[in-house]
């Protein structure tokens, strides 16, 4: 009898124990900009914002990219600062690449930057002479999240023609290996 006993008792502790109150959930519901930030940040849609006022939005679904204004080309995501050497050695470099497969082949530069004074940043697109698209603002941020926590710059990312991740690049993209991929299909 004493082991049902115990057997019951321990079954009610669990049960009611498993439960907390109903402020604890409360606070989290009804915090509503706790959850507005959550959803934002789960959302897997990106609008980037380029320096001529254009958007780019990228969707990102099962590790493909999808986006209307780049559809049906190879795409390179690269995380980049105007303070960075190797960065600014490889502008010309993706300056040739973009000229010579812009059928096929669109660069994203993301600045990975807060608060650049836009007029210095025009500046520097000037004299760098960068041919494709630059985009800014908080959103580049949230990006790099989802690129793996983007620490370093450069960082870039390679997605084929149907939007899958081909390879990411750590540092400087070897043009070699790019052109090669460029060239495969």
């Amino acid at each position: 009898m004493k082991f049902i006993n115990t057997i019951i008792f321990l079954f009610i502790v669990v049960v009611f124990t498993g439960c907390n109150s109903n402020d604890e959930a409360k606070t989290i519901v009804d915090d509503s900009s706790s959850f507005e930030q959550l959803k934002k940040q789960s959302n897997k849609t990106y609008s980037l914002k380029t320096t001529d006022d254009k958007t780019i939005t990228l969707s990102i679904e099962n590790e493909t990219i999808k986006s209307k204004q780049l559809n049906g080309k190879y795409l390179l995501v690269n995380f980049w600062a105007t303070w960075c050497p190797p960065c600014i050695k490889e502008i010309p470099v993706f300056n040739k690449l973009y000229e010579k497969y812009k059928d096929k082949f669109e660069i994203v530069a993301v600045l990975y930057e807060k608060n650049k004074d836009k007029k210095e940043l025009d500046e520097f697109i000037k004299k760098y002479d960068i041919k494709f698209p630059v985009v800014v603002g908080d959103e580049n941020f949230r990006l790099a999240k989802y690129f793996n926590d983007v620490k370093k710059v450069p960082e870039s990312y390679l997605y084929d023609t149907q939007g899958k991740y081909i390879r990411s690049y750590i540092g400087e993209v070897n043009p070699k290996s790019l052109e090669i991929i460029l060239n495969s299909n």
